[in-house]
C-alpha cells in the first residue's frame, strides 16, 4: 500500500445494467496503477440521465452480485439519495472520510470529451487523479496528442497536469448499458455479456423489457 495510505479506484456510472466491459475495466486500471480497490458507486439520480430503468436497489444489488467474488472490488451506496447526484460531492465525501487515500477517478474518452459540461468540473483534480480509458475511441492517430491538449484547455493552470491526468488503451469489449438495454426490448440473449449471476436477476425480475418505465 502507498505510504499516504491506500490507492483506490473509483468507477461511478449508473450501471442500468452492469456488464462485463465495465468489470474488465476496473481490472485493467487496478493492474496498471497498482491500486489497492476499485470501488463501484452507481449513481443515485444523474442530472444527465432521463430515466433510469432499473431502480438503485436493482442497480446496486446486480453491481454486488457482480463484484462480490472479487476481493479487490467493493460496491458503495454513498448516492443511494442524492437528487441529482453529482460526482464532484461524491469525490468530497470521500475525501473527508478518507483524508490519506489516494484516489483515481475512472472514466470512458467519451465522458471525457464531455468533461466541461460535469458540474464543477475545475475542481475535480483537488480530490482524485484521474483515469481516462479508451472505451469508444475510434481514431489512434496523435491519441496522446489529443488527450494532453484536451486536459490542458479543462485544467490550463494545473502543474504537473501529467502527474495528475492519465490516459490508458483498454481491451476493446463493444458493450453498452444502452445496447443491453436495446438487446431486452428486442427480445435477444444478453446471456455472456453481463456476469452470470446478473444474468439470472435480470431474468428472474423481469428487468428492461419493452413496456417497463419506473415513476
Amino acid at each position: 500500500m502507498d505510504k499516504l495510505g491506500p490507492k483506490i479506484g473509483i468507477l461511478g456510472g449508473t450501471f442500468d445494467p452492469p456488464h462485463l466491459a465495465h468489470l474488465r475495466i476496473a481490472e485493467e486500471v487496478r493492474v496498471n496503477f497498482s491500486l489497492d480497490e476499485v470501488w463501484f458507486i452507481p449513481a443515485g439520480f444523474p442530472p444527465h440521465k432521463k430515466e433510469l430503468l432499473a431502480s438503485f436497489e436493482d442497480r446496486y444489488h446486480m453491481l454486488f452480485l457482480s463484484i462480490k467474488d472479487n476481493p479487490y472490488f467493493k460496491v458503495l451506496d454513498l448516492e443511494r439519495e442524492e437528487k441529482p447526484s453529482y460526482t464532484l460531492k461524491t469525490l468530497k465525501k470521500l475525501k473527508v472520510s478518507y483524508p490519506n487515500y489516494k484516489f483515481f477517478l475512472i472514466i470512458g474518452w467519451d465522458s471525457f470529451e464531455e468533461f466541461q459540461t460535469w458540474w464543477h468540473y475545475e475542481e475535480f483534480l483537488d480530490f482524485t487523479h484521474l483515469v481516462v480509458v479508451s472505451r469508444g475511441y475510434r481514431n489512434w492517430e496523435n491519441i496522446y496528442e489529443s488527450f494532453y491538449q484536451k486536459a490542458k484547455e479543462l485544467w490550463p493552470k494545473v502543474e504537473n497536469l501529467d502527474k495528475k491526468v492519465y490516459f490508458l488503451r483498454v481491451f476493446p469489449l463493444e458493450i453498452s448499458s444502452t445496447k443491453l438495454r436495446e438487446f431486452k426490448k428486442k427480445k435477444q440473449s444478453i446471456r455472456y455479456l453481463v456476469p452470470e449471476e446478473v444474468y439470472f436477476y435480470i431474468e428472474k425480475k423481469g428487468l428492461y423489457k419493452e413496456d417497463e418505465r419506473l415513476g
